[in-house]
């Protein structure tokens, strides 16, 4: 299956490109703890990697309301781990693994470790471009395995628009982990875009004055010399 060759070239990228980053490029501080997602979940399994891979309309399964939590815990130099939990319908109008007429539900949980090159946009603080990899595992009730575990490499981005919030955007494929993992058709590609908030550490003040007097005033009065009129 094609899929398997897309989600093995992107992961060798993934790795390639994290690695090779300069260390002596992150120093910047924390940007964040803690960073939640809500987004729509659009699933691609079709069968085809390279050939339909924007076929909305006849391979993407897809709610009209948001199907996928994220939760991401940040930890120093770009690096973060982060938990989803996703939810999709498949639909017997879709292309299922080379053919159509087979509706079923899916759900996926997934845990990623992740690296930001925020760091490296310092002109454009608002471009947060990012890949992860990670271990999950999958639910599809219309095959006779049902449970997948899956090998996960994602690419994508957020986009923010002030200090906690931004919009998401990004695509993950899924290599199934089973017996026939080269022959199998337990891939598939999932795309999702969404907002997210993240919980930014308070701003030092940049004011330099403080309730304590900056100077200090010995307690001894001057004294004049009088002199006395003759």
């Amino acid at each position: 299956m094609t899929t398997k060759r897309l989600i093995l070239i992107v992961s060798l990228l993934n790795l390639s490109t994290v690695f090779a980053q300069p260390a002596a490029m992150t120093t910047k501080k924390n940007p964040y703890k803690w960073m939640f997602g809500l987004s729509w979940s659009a699933i691609d399994d079709n069968g085809e990697a390279f050939t339909k891979l924007f076929d909305i309309s006849g391979s993407f399964n897809f709610e009209y309301f948001p199907t996928r939590l994220m939760v991401d815990r940040y930890f120093r130099k770009g690096w973060s781990l982060e938990g989803l939990l996703t939810y999709n319908r498949l639909y017997s109008t879709k292309q299922i693994n080379d053919t159509t007429g087979v509706s079923g539900m899916l759900v996926s949980g997934d845990l990623h470790l992740k690296y930001s090159f925020n760091r490296y946009f310092r002109r454009a603080k608002w471009f947060d471009p990012y890949l992860s990899m990670g271990l999950g595992v999958t639910y599809r009730d219309l095959r006779d395995q049902p449970v997948t575990p899956t090998f996960n490499t994602t690419f994508g981005a957020n986009f923010w628009f002030s200090r906690k919030w931004g919009a998401q955007l990004q695509t993950t494929g899924k290599l199934a982990l089973s017996a026939d993992i080269y022959t199998g058709n337990g891939d598939y590609l999932q795309h999702s875009l969404g907002v997210v908030y993240r919980f930014t550490p308070k701003r030092r003040s940049t004011n330099n004055f403080s309730s304590k007097r900056q100077h200090k005033w010995t307690n001894e009065k001057t004294r004049y010399n009088r002199r006395k009129n003759s």
